[in-house]
């Protein structure tokens, strides 16, 4: 074999000398690649140093860029509302994230081989199961203040759109998870405190579910990512370390564990969601370690990516829900846009599986299309879907046109594709074109 390779590079130099330079280029682009993920990774370490919920994935509660309000052209006024909002904070949403690490700190307990740290975890994760009896999915205090805030700065942003004469009703549809409804009631509660006159009407049901809010009409894929999953989590994680760490008879703990590296996940979990839980003032970044913390965070963001995001294995099938809402949003606009129309906003409320897909089809920064191995090295779900995640398309009408801007957790957003009127406003006419291309 060696000889044959030998050969081989005596002809490309001899014969073929571009092939050299395109086996150069193609280490150079290797080497840069690898490069990019260990920097990224790196990015994310030290981001999480920073701010730990940095890493906390889409269990970050709400936050939002500093807000600007770019002037719209002179003579276009805001008339309209378009809006797709996740739910707010909340309790975890199933037991099934937490099992793995509950039934082994649980059996561990009661073998008595829990290192004096693993007792201390153990505690923390008692408390976090007691809180969460009865409660599992459901809107916590903190998610009701994020969407009160929201809809404050919505009505203070647009309140020639509140307060017009000519158009008080406000439509609202929601998923029909609780955690959805209530992040409904409490937008818009605020929105009405501050425009008494609006005329608000509520739909819940399935039909709207599977219409356009959480539609899902592809086959679930998650077999097909578990393999690649899989893979990531030997390349990052290193559930050994936890296991030396919390138990003193580590050979019992494995057998203790059918899949450690659930394990460790389902510690992520635990310490991921106590930030949607502030009423509990608990922080469990002190009882794991910090490596591991990023490393899960890595791989959870690669899990979101691959079942909810536009991913280059997957996209094919989470591209359906997004298109299905783009049709509602372009479907509800032009009803809006009719003369004797007295639509002030139409408010959808439902979850990360609507939010996603129409943010990377509209070619939004920070939606890029990528493969789930790409995804865990440079893609952080913190920074782009945050609890209560938001779209918000604001329609002025002016000169005969009709402009709109698009903003993603409340901040101004340019659209892959698109050439603006001026600075962030594009013509309704080519953004629905767009999406009717799709």
């Amino acid at each position: 074999m060696g000889g044959i390779l030998a050969n081989f590079d005596y002809i490309c130099a001899i014969y073929h000398p571009f092939i050299n330079r395109m086996r150069m280029r193609l280490i150079t682009i290797v080497l840069t690649l690898f490069v990019s993920c260990l920097l990224s990774a790196q990015n994310l370490s030290q981001k999480m140093q920073e701010d730990p919920k940095t890493g906390a994935s889409i269990y970050r509660p709400y936050f939002t860029a500093e807000i600007v309000n770019t002037p719209a052209p002179k003579g276009y006024k805001p008339f309209y509302v378009s809006h797709f909002g996740r739910h707010g904070s909340r309790y975890q949403s199933r037991p099934a994230y937490f099992k793995p690490a509950t039934d082994c700190f649980q059996a561990a307990k009661a073998a008595g081989i829990l290192t004096e740290k693993g007792e201390e975890l153990y505690r923390a994760i008692q408390t976090l199961l007691d809180v969460h009896e009865g409660m599992y999915g459901e809107l916590a205090p903190l998610g009701a203040r994020e969407h009160h805030q929201i809809a404050r700065r919505m009505f203070e942003r647009e309140k020639k759109v509140f307060t017009s004469r000519q158009r008080n009703q406000v439509r609202c549809a929601s998923s029909y998870f609780s955690r959805c409804i209530v992040s409904m009631a409490n937008f818009t509660e605020e929105l009405s405190s501050h425009a008494p006159d609006l005329e608000v009407t509520y739909l819940v049901g399935k039909r709207h579910n599977e219409a356009y809010l959480n539609a899902k009409p592809f086959p679930k894929f998650e077999p097909q990512t578990r393999p690649i999953l899989d893979s990531l989590k030997r390349k990052y994680m290193h559930p050994e370390t936890l296991m030396s760490l919390y138990f003193t008879d580590q050979q019992k703990a494995y057998s203790l564990t059918p899949d450690p590296y659930a394990m460790e996940l389902g510690l992520y979990y635990f310490w991921s969601i106590c930030y949607n839980l502030d009423f509990l003032g608990m922080d469990m970044t002190p009882l794991i370690p910090f490596e591991e913390l990023v490393a899960s965070s890595a791989i959870d963001n690669a899990y979101r990516y691959a079942t909810v995001a536009i991913s280059e294995e997957f996209g094919k099938y989470t591209r359906l829900t997004g298109l299905q809402l783009l049709k509602d949003f372009v479907a509800k606009a032009e009803d809006a846009l009719k003369e004797d129309s007295n639509v002030a906003a139409d408010l959808r409320f439902a979850h990360d599986s609507g939010f996603l897909p129409i943010c990377g089809l509209l070619g939004i920064e920070g939606f890029p299309i990528y493969s789930i191995e790409e995804a865990a090295a440079n893609w952080n779900a913190s920074e782009v879907i945050p609890m209560c995640a938001n779209v918000q398309m604001v329609f002025y009408k002016g000169k005969g046109d009709v402009l709109v801007k698009v903003l993603v957790n409340e901040s101004e957003k340019l659209l892959g594709g698109l050439i603006p009127v001026q600075g962030c406003y594009y013509r309704w006419n080519d953004l629905k074109a767009k999406i009717e291309d799709l």
